[in-house]
């Protein structure tokens, strides 16, 4: 994201999510206390065939990690000494540095950069539906009844573990719903998505001096979380008061939808 100011660029974390989202339904039979329930608007063109409302949980490379690196530029192209008296670049304080290294009279333009060692960090994801009732196409309601399976679960290096989905309108046909990230094409059972928010489950607690409150921007008690995605630096943030009856889904070529980055 490029900043006003001196040229500054900060370069911010972002996770490759794909999603999708629904189809029409009715009550389902009463299975148990769900462990969360969200309902939201779909947006869906009139007629529709068979499809199902259910979370695409995304399965990582390895342990998340973030990487940060800053790097401050003179007109001259020699460095800054001012720019080094900053201090090292760190995750945790790289914003200071990039404020640091921007106040320095001889520094044309600041860099900074967060980002996972491996890349790409998402290499897939496995889709799982979820017993939904409500006013299809207009409104869905998605009550989920059990935690993620544990191979959706990203580690990190500070030791804790987070399972993150989209919500997704999937083509039952499609099952098992398993996308590969690296193939060149969206799979055909992948009708739409979320492009508002996303599900996170936490199996334990996550800390404030964890990497994953880091990168969400808070600490998280277990059990599930709902993530709406903003248009500032932090790209996504936790919904205040837990609210989860404003998720929007749309239903389109997988190809049109502004996919959380």
């Amino acid at each position: 994201m490029i900043q006003n100011g001196k040229n500054k660029a900060a370069i911010g974390f972002g996770l490759l999510l794909l999603g999708s989202g629904c189809d029409g339904q009715a009550d389902p039979s009463y299975r148990g206390e769900p462990l969360v329930s969200v309902s939201g608007q779909v947006e869906a063109p009139l007629s529709l065939g068979p499809v199902e409302v259910g979370v695409l949980w995304l399965i990582a490379a390895g342990d998340f990690d973030v990487v940060c690196t800053g790097e401050a530029t003179t007109a001259s192209g020699e460095a800054s000494a001012c720019a080094e008296a900053c201090g090292e670049v760190t995750c945790a304080g790289l914003e200071a540095w990039g404020d640091c290294a921007e106040a320095c009279a001889d520094v044309t333009s600041v860099i900074v950069e967060a980002k996972t060692s491996a890349s790409p960090f998402i290499r897939g994801g496995v889709a799982q539906t979820a017993p939904a009732v409500g006013e299809f196409p207009a409104r869905f309601s998605l009550d989920i009844l059990e935690p993620p399976p544990d191979d959706v679960l990203i580690g990190s290096t500070t030791g804790e573990r987070l399972a993150i989905g989209e919500f997704v309108a999937l083509d039952p046909a499609g099952d098992p719903w398993r996308i590969d990230f690296t193939e060149p094409e969206y799979p055909d059972w992948l009708l739409g998505g979320s492009e508002t928010h996303l599900l996170v489950y936490a199996p334990e607690p996550i800390p404030e001096t964890s990497i994953w409150a880091n990168m969400l921007g808070s600490p998280l008690t277990a059990g599930y979380h709902l993530l709406e995605v903003s248009s500032e630096e932090s790209g996504a943030a936790l919904v205040p008061g837990g609210d989860l009856g404003e998720v929007r889904l749309l239903i389109a070529p997988p190809d049109t939808i502004a996919w959380p980055l």
